[in-house]
């Protein structure tokens, strides 16, 4: 097991560690999802399984040379970019605060949340769960899993992003749609 994979494992744990510190309440708490989620948060908490599976069956395949890259700055570079999704997850959440949620529901009080990495991007906590799966497709340097845990991780966050989008614009009406015509879905300069 290469020292990058490693150290993928441990932002892995790092990342579960802090999704539990910082869900604030029963509600944040919740696996209930509210009529708007449609199956999304199911989806993602299998997208999610199914990555960290084939994460850690990354030493198995690279032992056996399937799909193993043999550049170890592959690696680095991965974890450099599980270490900034890392930071934009955190980041993302600490400004949601307490509407910061398991599953898609719109809580007594709710707002728009426009500020910090939101006024740039709608969806930050999806972009840094998905720099993170990414680089740990490359942190653990493979190939197939790489693009395997990409085509998953677009499929997932896609459906995700479009319940959202439906449950907010829903729920704030014109508020939403102003907010979303001054912001970037997911990634910026892109979508």
């Amino acid at each position: 097991m290469t020292t990058t994979t490693v150290l993928a494992y441990l932002l892995i744990a790092c990342y579960l560690v802090m999704e539990r510190l910082l869900r604030k309440g029963e509600q944040a708490l919740s696996l209930q999802p509210g009529l708007s989620d449609q199956g999304s948060s199911r989806l993602m908490w299998v997208s999610g399984l199914f990555t960290l599976s084939i994460v850690l069956l990354a030493p198995v395949f690279n032992i056996y040379q399937i799909g193993y890259w043999h550049q170890i700055y592959i690696g680095y570079v991965g974890l450099l970019l599980m270490f900034i999704g890392l930071t934009i997850r955190y980041w993302a959440a600490k400004t949601l605060g307490e509407f910061y949620t398991r599953t898609l529901r719109i809580l007594d009080g709710h707002q728009i949340v426009n500020q910090g990495i939101y006024r740039v991007v709608r969806h930050p906590g999806y972009l840094g769960t998905f720099l993170m799966d990414i680089g740990a497709g490359l942190a653990v340097t493979n190939w197939i899993i790489l693009l395997v845990i990409a085509v998953t991780g677009i499929v997932s966050r896609a459906y995700r992003i479009r319940k959202e989008e439906q449950m907010l614009e829903t729920a704030f009406g014109e508020q939403y749609k102003t907010y979303s015509d001054k912001t970037w879905g997911f990634v910026p300069l892109i979508y």
